[in-house]
C-alpha cells in the first residue's frame, strides 16, 4: 500500500542505488515535511518521489506494480522515470530510454585542473547544454533548471564546474543529485567547435576528484556518448526509461 511520508526518517529507500539517490538527494535538499516535494513508500523498499510534474521511482524488493500503475495517472505527471524493467511492468509507454553506467573512483583519482571553475554561472551552463542539444538530448526549460538547481547547490546537493576561455564556458560537468556515497552525473557539456580537444573528460575528471564519492552514475541517451564514457572507466550498470505526456492539441 501506497503511504505518503511525512518525515525524512520514513523515507527507506537505500541512497547508493541510481534512482535512489535521486530520490534521497531530492529529500535531503526539498525536505518532506513542506510538500514542496512529495515521497511515497510501498512495504517492501519501493519509493516514489514527486517534484513539480515530474517524478521518479525505485523499486524495491517486492513491489506492487498494479498499486503504482493506478496511482501513477493521479498525479498528473509530464514526465515520469524509472528502469526499463518497471516501465515494462507496469506496461508504460516509453517515449525514451537508455543505459545507466556506474564509476567507481579511484582512492588516488588525479586532482582537478588548476583552471577549474567551481559553480560557474547556471546561465552559462544551460546556454551550453543548449547548444548541444541533439535528437535524444534537450535541457528542460530555462525557468525551473534554474530554480531546482540553484536551490540544490545552495544546500549543498548539486554541484558542477566548467573550463573557460576567454571568459567564454567552453566545456562543464554538472551533478544534480548525491548522498554521502553516491552522486548524478547528469550533465557533461563541451562546446562543438572545441571537441576532441579533452575538455570534457578534464571537466568529468575534476568533479570526480572534487566529490570523492564511492559511486558515481550517469544516464547515458541510447546511441550516445557510450565510447567516451567507457573510456573514464564509467561500466555498464543497467537500464532507464522514462515516459512523458503529449503537449495537448490546442
Amino acid at each position: 500500500m501506497l503511504k505518503l511520508l511525512d518525515s525524512l526518517q520514513q523515507l527507506a529507500v537505500s541512497g547508493d542505488t541510481p534512482f535512489g539517490c535521486k530520490i534521497r538527494s531530492a529529500a535531503a535538499a526539498y525536505g518532506v515535511e513542506k510538500r514542496i516535494a512529495q515521497f511515497w513508500s510501498q512495504e517492501g523498499g519501493t519509493a516514489l518521489a514527486k517534484l513539480d510534474d515530474s517524478a521518479i521511482l525505485e523499486e524495491g524488493g517486492q513491489t506492487d506494480w498494479e498499486e503504482l500503475a493506478a496511482f501513477l495517472p493521479a498525479l498528473d505527471l509530464q514526465c515520469f522515470s524509472c528502469t526499463e524493467s518497471a516501465a515494462r511492468k507496469m506496461n508504460l509507454p516509453v517515449s525514451s530510454r537508455g543505459e545507466i553506467m556506474l564509476l567507481h573512483p579511484a582512492g588516488d583519482s588525479e586532482k582537478a585542473a588548476a583552471d577549474l571553475e567551481i559553480n560557474p554561472s547556471l546561465r552559462d551552463i544551460y546556454e551550453l547544454l543548449d547548444r548541444v542539444r541533439t535528437d535524444t538530448f534537450a535541457p528542460p526549460e530555462f525557468e525551473p533548471f534554474y530554480m531546482d538547481l540553484s536551490y540544490r547547490i545552495r544546500r549543498g546537493n548539486a554541484f558542477s564546474v566548467g573550463i573557460r576561455r576567454e571568459g567564454r564556458l567552453i566545456a562543464c560537468a554538472l551533478c544534480s543529485a548525491m548522498t554521502e556515497r553516491s552522486a548524478i552525473l547528469s550533465g557533461v557539456a563541451c562546446a562543438p567547435e572545441l571537441r576532441r580537444h579533452g575538455f570534457s573528460g578534464s571537466a568529468v575528471r575534476g568533479i570526480l576528484s572534487i566529490l570523492k564519492k564511492q559511486n558515481v552514475y550517469i544516464f547515458r541517451a541510447e546511441g550516445e556518448n557510450e565510447e567516451f564514457y567507457r573510456k573514464l572507466g564509467f561500466q555498464p550498470y543497467g537500464s532507464w526509461a522514462e515516459m512523458k505526456r503529449a503537449p495537448e492539441k490546442r
